[in-house]
């Protein structure tokens, strides 16, 4: 037990194990003030603000109810007894107004000044480190990593739509911004576009089936948009400075969904680009979004929640939040980094086949020391033929043996200097017994159906030595039983997507970390709550 715990009585207002528990009882511990430094009202200048630790024990209640808006924490918070027991504030005096409680969490996403990290992911870290030594990790943990979508906030628009309704928004804040009415920027520019309620409206009538009619809308679409950023980047200095960043934004937004979703026809024309692009853009509110597919049949739109924790115990370590298209094997490093700074006996790491690679095994195991157990990728075999695993590789001494009993010394390395190829000599298939079956032998075939001359090469892996070995304990009994209990971390997932993490509560991508991290956070403070509860029951049966 760590020594830091006190277990103090109960009360009506918060049930023994609760969140609301915590927050009253250990309020001190868990916000500490060189964590909150910097709020406003803690400086003798200036009058008296709410308190941080008040603020932040607010901020956890509202993550605790899943989906619940600022406005309904402080309405929850006028007159729930639980809640004002946790804030400790007496029903004489009122909640902060939801103008405050948004400006703290802008507060949470500035850099801490000591450490220039996001206040918010000290306090994740603060709060699972006391879980920590309070020994809420038991003695055979399984350490889990694994991602879930996130949807986004803004709202999910096609190419037309975001070329359309993205310039007639732009259209609206040049208005605003020189203070002259939309219908004066409709008649300077020559666009009636721009006083459409729609951009499919605008263009009522259009045969979308036709691809004439398509590549003419998205000519004049992109006309438009090109003769109005010219304009605005022109004219800038004309309008107030605070104002310009936010109209180049959105300039350089829709000439991304130019450069990216647009290209040539035969004809001459504009077609939408059918490829995947990390830089398409998907949403002018949310421009940090991308499109991603969750599985070969379900695509999501947003971002894209990475966890590390363990299983047994359902307490997080790490959490990241990035963008939908960035793959799930590119956080498992950093995931483990910070994992391994708050916990160091981390041995072994369950994860699906997304993390599988050897390139982030062989990461993982040099920066963290900590082995991947996960399936390896397929072989080469297809049907019931022969597959790369058929043929035995001496590395030492550089030969390879085809099934059928040939060996070859003479090997070569790739264009790119990193992957071996095997060649073996003409004429050696008349000596293998494979029967046609060996790829090492058999005949290539041509694109215009004819018999090429035979294939006599066998390319390996660039870590084919390290993938061998990892297949071999694949293979073994003990590693797939312990391989099963991954599903156990499905769960950790679970945690945070029923408190409201399954969709961004507010534009872009910091606002959905926070919301990511603070349900973590909730999920780990009521996992401490619940074994400091337990541990007070022994402690009075006992006595």
């Amino acid at each position: 037990r760590a020594p830091w715990i006190v277990l103090g009585g109960g009360s009506t207002d918060c049930r023994s194990g609760s969140l609301p528990w915590l927050l009253r009882d250990h309020a001190d511990l868990l916000f500490p003030f060189w964590l909150l430094m910097g709020w406003k009202g803690q400086t003798k200048v200036g009058r008296d603000g709410w308190p941080a630790d008040r603020m932040m024990a607010l901020l956890l209640l509202r993550h605790s109810e899943a989906g619940l808006t600022r406005v309904g924490s402080v309405r929850r918070a006028n007159s729930d007894a639980s809640w004002r027991a946790a804030l400790r504030l007496p029903w004489s005096e009122k909640p902060p107004t939801e103008k405050t409680v948004r400006e703290f969490e802008a507060f949470l996403k500035q850099p801490h000044p000591d450490i220039e990290r996001p206040r918010f992911e000290l306090a994740f870290e603060h709060w699972t480190r006391l879980a920590l030594e309070a020994g809420v990790v038991g003695g055979d943990p399984v350490w889990v990593a694994d991602s879930t979508p996130m949807w986004c906030f803004g709202a999910v628009l096609g190419t037309v739509r975001l070329l359309g309704d993205g310039l007639r928004s732009l259209a609206r804040r040049w208005a605003r911004a020189r203070k002259v009415t939309l219908q004066t920027v409709a008649l300077e520019w020559g666009d009636a576009l721009l006083l459409a309620k729609s951009t499919k409206g605008f263009f009522e009538g259009t045969d979308w089936a036709d691809t004439g009619a398509r590549s003419t809308v998205l000519t004049s679409l992109v006309t438009s948009v090109t003769q109005a950023t010219e304009r605005i980047l022109a004219d800038l200095n004309e309008v107030r400075e605070n104002k310009r960043k936010g109209l180049a934004r959105r300039c350089r937004n829709l000439l991304r969904v130019v450069n990216e979703d647009l290209e040539p026809t035969e004809n001459g024309g504009l077609r939408v680009a059918q490829r995947r692009s990390a830089r398409r853009l998907i949403s002018h509110t949310d421009p940090e979004a991308q499109h991603f597919r969750k599985s070969k049949s379900k695509v999501c739109s947003g971002f894209k929640i990475h966890a590390f924790g363990d299983a047994v115990s359902g307490l997080f370590l790490s959490l990241s939040v990035t963008p939908g298209g960035l793959h799930d094997s590119t956080q498992l490093v950093p995931l483990l980094v910070r994992a391994k700074a708050l916990h160091h006996q981390i041995a072994e790491v369950l994860a699906d086949a997304a993390y599988g690679g050897m390139q982030v095994r062989s990461d993982v195991m040099q920066a963290c020391g900590v082995k991947v157990i996960s399936p390896p990728g397929g072989d080469t075999r297809k049907g019931e033929g022969l597959g790369k695993s058929d043929f035995d590789i001496d590395f030492d001494a550089l030969t390879a043996t085809c099934p059928g009993g040939v060996v070859t010394s003479d090997w070569r390395w790739n264009a790119g200097g990193k992957v071996r190829n095997f060649v073996w000599a003409k004429g050696s298939e008349e000596t293998c017994t494979c029967c046609g079956a060996c790829p090492a032998h058999r005949p290539r075939k041509l694109k215009s159906g004819r018999q090429g001359a035979p294939h006599r090469r066998l390319q390996l892996h660039a870590e084919e030595q390290g993938l061998r070995a990892v297949r071999v304990e694949w293979e073994k009994p003990e590693t797939r039983t312990r391989y099963r209990r991954r599903g156990e971390g499905e769960r950790l997932m679970r945690e945070v997507t029923r408190r409201g993490a399954r969709r961004a509560g507010a534009w872009g991508l910091a606002n959905a970390s926070l919301q990511a991290h603070a349900a973590a956070a909730v999920s780990n403070l009521t996992v401490l709550a619940k074994h400091l509860a337990a541990h007070q029951s022994r402690q009075e049966k006992a006595a």
